[in-house]
């Protein structure tokens, strides 16, 4: 049940970071898309709204490097923890 357990974590997580990932490039598009409509609007507030949405899209992209960093370290960490456990189960004194 462990080993089933760790394989279902695992696939949870490799699905988390293809999320992040096409979650990013949608919103990389979105940023560089508002960025040329900003860039087309000669009334100032509206160009100066654009600019803040695309200063938030970054911000968010940001923190989705974050995210994906964090996953990534807890996948190996969880990784590293399994072979330890099985190295030392398998140094077990005693055991045939």
């Amino acid at each position: 049940m462990g080993k089933e357990s760790e394989q279902v974590q695992h696939e949870r997580a490799e699905k988390t970071l293809l999320a992040i990932k096409e979650c990013k490039r949608y919103l990389e598009d979105v940023e560089k898309e508002l960025s040329r409509m900003s860039k087309k609007f000669s009334n100032r507030e509206v160009a100066q709204g654009v600019g803040f949405a695309v200063t938030g899209i970054h911000e968010a992209i940001t923190y989705l490097d974050i995210v994906k960093k964090v996953t990534e370290k807890t996948e190996r960490i969880i990784a590293k923890k399994h072979v330890v456990s099985d190295n030392e189960t398998n140094d077990i004194p005693g055991d045939p």
